[in-house]
């Protein structure tokens, strides 16, 4: 089974890792997906073996707290996010205020004492105010500490488990600063005792009490800025929430009443005026709207609904007034549906996350590691004298200083939030333009893509047979429409539906036929009205010749001719055809000019296939294939070395969609549930194909950049934190929590660049 757990402590990559090993390893997990930004997992394991308590120990067991996810509503979830990043700011206020105080406290002796307001080594009370300043730093760091002290539980039990991380760093980093600070603290007031001032200056001098504070604080202010942009990649779902209003108003007991939308339920009536929203999915019963559904579809202009029509959820009614019957309610809506579908990309991991996990997971310790090298090799230097130390500074001063600075400056921040603030942010921008991308894996996989093979009806055509073309050899068309309708008003064939509704369209009354007959394969007749094929007016011995030249340039046309004749007389010739999209070929050429090979796999027979081809200009076409094949032609692809993408429309293209390395199935509204796809793309038009690729190759290039960053970023700044170029840069570990926390809120807002992305605009038809 699979199952959802909330994950509490993660603070960095290293986290998430310590999480993913410790999970995996236990017998019956088949697998993990631990996601940080989002702070839970889900975990694929068997019943017979694995339990809650064995997952939530394991989790335990390396420092962190787990619990089996409870499924609340987005609001709420928003909501606690919201107030969670309140309390991280007002904390973060007050530790603001108390380290600006530590830092005059600390630094304007230093100040005075350099401008000569300060008392010197000979003055009798420059030990005793010595004293009273390192006090002062001293009970000013403690409210300090006490605020951020999750640092030091967390950091420590991770530790102590043998799972450092982030936090271990920072906690180490803090607590040796401290320790090393109340040490001189001591040292200090024993050189006063003994009257030693030249010590009591060399242990003030040597104070990291600011530097301990500094840590905290500073990592603090990068973990606000880092929650509060992160929160950021969520506006697209935020903002699809906030359209669902929170009352609707219902039909009950023959009255109009205001309700909570949550408590509506299938087949409920409900009516929406104009400039209102519309609670949830259904079907108009009367009346009608001028719909918005740019929040779904990304399409401007609104729809004009009607009486039998779907409505959607979260849509706005900009006219006219309409009651409708309640589909679906809850999870089921169109718009839940879309928000669980980004809200599940985003917590998937894309092949180039899991890298990053497997170096995160051996980072920390070899941080570590090294801190502790830096340490002993400055205690050598220092103490063979091979290098000169700065006036008032030991030894141990000296190599902590460094120590303490690796261990700060290296936290994985960057490296955990690299790929998911990406994630979030392009699955949350691709909702927006009505692109559904299911998987973080599919950003990468479409990146790759070589070839797309589209279906042709309902993909790059309406899916809609209409009269293309009619020829009239006796009478008019007016005549011709009415006798043909006539009979096929009887028929629930495609070709005959658009015959009817071609009537219809040109208020063209007719009477039906008597006597009606359908002839499998052929055709159909009825009051000596004959309609079909050319086999069937052979078996009448209707003579064709007349018709033969346009029966030609029709077919050519990718048309279907239908040949008319009243008993044994050619009368008309009415051409029905599939209407191609006025995107598909804009669509079909960008995609060639992004590299990309373009084919159309369809069961038309090869002349309706070739002619729709030729006019699209694609580059190759497998025409009369049965559903079952359109599997084979992906598969035979890639044996070839191709990387496929196949386009249908989710329902009879469901093998070709699976098998394919990435599967776009176009269908609108609430079809955007298709198990079987990985991208949806909701407007059913065949150019968000290529705002998806382009969408895509802009998300992987942000996850490469971010990866490319955080490993330069600890690639330059640990040497230089370990001391390679003193006495030139000596960095301080208070510079090294800044460093640290600027590379972490640079990830996030260069992932934050993605809500700049726009759909390309092409002129339609072009």
């Amino acid at each position: 089974m699979k199952k959802k757990y909330n994950v509490t402590g993660m603070m960095c990559a290293a986290c998430q890792a310590n999480v993913d090993h410790a999970v995996s390893k236990i017998d019956g997990v088949s697998s993990v997906n631990v996601s940080l930004l989002a702070n839970n997992m889900v975990v694929e394991f068997d019943e017979n073996k694995v339990n809650d308590e064995t997952i939530i120990e394991a989790v335990e067991n390396v420092g962190y707290g787990a619990s089996p996810f409870v499924n609340e509503s987005l609001k709420k979830i928003q909501e606690k996010k919201k107030k969670e990043l309140h309390n991280r700011l007002m904390r973060l206020i007050v530790s603001l205020c108390l380290l600006v105080l530590l830092m005059v406290v600390s630094m304007g002796g230093m100040m005075l004492h350099e401008y000569g307001g300060w008392p010197k080594m000979s003055d009798p009370n420059f030990s005793l105010i010595a004293f009273i300043e390192v006090t002062l730093q001293i009970l000013i760091l403690i409210p300090i500490i006490v605020i951020n002290f999750n640092y030091f539980t967390s950091g420590f039990k991770s530790l102590f488990k043998l799972h450092p991380n982030m936090n271990s760093l920072i906690a180490l980093g803090s607590t040796i600063s401290t320790l090393y600070s109340l040490y001189s603290y001591v040292m200090l007031i024993i050189s006063w005792a003994s009257g030693n001032a030249q010590q009591v200056m060399t242990y003030f001098m040597n104070l990291y009490f600011e530097a301990a504070a500094m840590i905290l604080v500073f990592v603090s202010i990068g973990k606000y800025f880092e929650k509060r942009a992160t929160n950021k990649t969520t506006e697209s779902i935020a903002s699809l929430m906030a359209l669902t209003p929170d009352t609707a108003y219902a039909i009950r007991n023959g009255e109009e009443v205001e309700v909570q939308t949550e408590t509506l339920l299938i087949d409920d009536i409900c009516v929406v005026k104009p400039g209102q929203s519309i609670p949830t999915d259904g079907i108009i019963l009367d009346g009608y709207g001028d719909i918005d559904e740019s929040t779904i579809t990304g399409e401007s202009l609104p729809v004009h609904k009607k009486k039998g029509d779907k409505v959607i959820g979260a849509t706005i009614n900009k006219n006219g007034s309409f009651t409708f019957k309640v589909a679906s309610v809850g999870k089921d809506t169109t718009i839940s549906q879309i928000i669980g579908l980004v809200e599940k990309a985003s917590e998937s991991k894309a092949p180039m996350a899991r890298l990053a996990d497997k170096i995160s997971l051996i980072f920390v310790p070899t941080v570590i590691g090294l801190a502790l090298i830096a340490f002993v090799v400055w205690m050598i230097l220092t103490n063979l004298n091979i290098v000169t130390l700065p006036e008032h500074s030991t030894p141990i001063a000296l190599s902590l200083n460094f120590a303490i600075t690796v261990l700060v400056i290296s936290c994985p921040c960057a490296l955990g939030l690299a790929t998911p603030v990406a994630i979030m942010v392009g699955t949350g921008k691709g909702a927006e333009n009505g692109i559904l991308i299911k998987s973080a894996e599919a950003f990468e996989g479409l990146e790759k893509v070589d070839t797309i093979l589209f279906d042709k009806t309902g993909t790059l055509t309406k899916g809609e047979m209409s009269v293309r073309s009619i020829k009239v050899y006796e009478g008019n068309e007016a005549s011709l429409l009415r006798k043909a309708a006539g009979v096929e008003i009887h028929s629930e064939h495609p070709l005959s539906k658009a015959v009817v509704n071609e009537a219809k369209k040109q208020n063209i009354k007719h009477s039906e036929s008597k006597g009606f007959e359908y002839i499998p394969g052929l055709g159909v007749e009825g009051d000596g009205i004959i309609i079909g094929n050319a086999s069937l007016m052979k078996n009448k011995g209707v003579n064709t010749s007349i018709a033969l030249g346009d029966f030609d340039a029709l077919s050519k046309e990718g048309w279907t001719p239908l040949f008319v004749a009243q008993k044994d007389k050619l009368i008309g010739l009415i051409a029905i055809g599939d209407e191609i999209k006025i995107n598909s070929k804009s669509a079909i050429k960008s995609l060639q000019n992004l590299g990309k090979k373009v084919a159309i796999v369809t069961g038309d027979n090869k002349v309706t296939a070739d002619a729709i081809a030729s006019s699209l200009g694609v580059d190759e076409v497998y025409a009369e294939v049965l559903p079952g094949e359109k599997e084979a032609i992906v598969s035979r692809l890639q044996k070839e070395g191709h990387k496929v993408a196949f386009v249908g429309d989710g329902v009879n293209d469901a093998p070709a969609l699976t098998k394919a390395d990435i599967g776009i199935a176009i269908g609108a509204g609430s079809d955007i549930a298709i198990d079987s796809a990985d991208i949806i793309l909701v407007r059913s038009d065949p150019l968000d194909v290529v705002s998806a690729i382009e969408l895509s190759h802009k998300v992987v290039l942000n996850i490469k950049e971010n990866l490319g960053w955080a490993f330069f970023y600890n690639l330059l700044l640990i040497p230089l934190a370990a001391g390679v170029l003193y006495p030139y840069v000596v960095m301080q570990p208070m510079y090294g929590s800044i460093a640290m926390s600027i590379s972490s809120v640079t990830v996030v807002l260069n992932a934050l660049r993605l809500r700049l992305f726009k759909r390309r605009v092409i002129n339609k038809g072009e």
